[in-house]
C-alpha cells in the first residue's frame, strides 16, 4: 500500500471539481448573492423609508395636535363669549320682566288699596245702618243724630 497519493488521479478529480465550482459560481452563487444583496438593500431601504414616513407622520401629527389645540382654545373662547352674551340677554330679560312685574304689582296694589278703601267706606256705612237697626231694636226708638 502506497501512502503517497497519485498526482494524475488527484488532477483528474480536481479538474471536474473546479469546473463544477465555476459552473455553480455562474449558475447559482452569483444570482443568489445578487438576490440576497438586492433583498437586503430593499429591506434596508424599506426600513429607511418607513422611518422617514414615521418621522413625517409624527411631525404632521404634532402639527395637527397643535392646530387642534388652537381650534379648541378658539372654540372655548367663542363659547365663553356666547355664554357671556347669553348671560347678558338673560339678565336684561330678567330685569325687564322684573320691571313689568313691578308695574303690574303696583297697579294691583293700587287696585287693592282702592277696593280696601271702598270696602272700608261700605263697612262704615253698613256699620252705621246696623248700629241704628240695633238701637232701634233694642231701645225701640230711632237713634239720635249726632250733632
Amino acid at each position: 500500500m502506497n501512502i503517497i497519493p497519485d498526482l494524475t488521479l488527484a488532477l483528474i478529480q480536481v479538474v471536474p471539481f473546479l469546473v463544477l465550482v465555476a459552473g455553480l459560481q455562474v449558475i447559482l452563487f452569483k444570482p443568489m448573492l445578487a438576490y440576497l444583496h438586492d433583498r437586503a438593500a430593499a429591506t434596508v431601504g424599506a426600513k429607511h423609508d418607513a422611518e422617514v414616513l414615521s418621522q413625517r407622520a409624527a411631525t404632521r401629527l404634532g402639527e395637527y395636535e397643535a392646530q387642534l389645540a388652537k381650534v379648541r382654545a378658539e372654540l372655548t373662547e367663542y363659547r365663553a363669549g356666547l355664554r357671556g352674551d347669553a348671560h347678558k340677554v338673560h339678565a336684561h330679560s330678567v330685569a325687564e320682566a322684573r320691571r313689568e312685574a313691578d308695574v303690574h304689582l303696583q297697579g294691583a296694589l293700587h287696585g287693592v288699596q282702592r277696593e280696601a278703601n271702598h270696602a272700608r267706606q261700605a263697612i262704615a256705612s253698613m256699620s252705621k245702618d246696623l248700629a241704628g237697626d240695633i238701637v232701634k231694636t233694642v231701645l225701640g226708638r230711632s237713634p239720635v243724630a249726632e250733632a
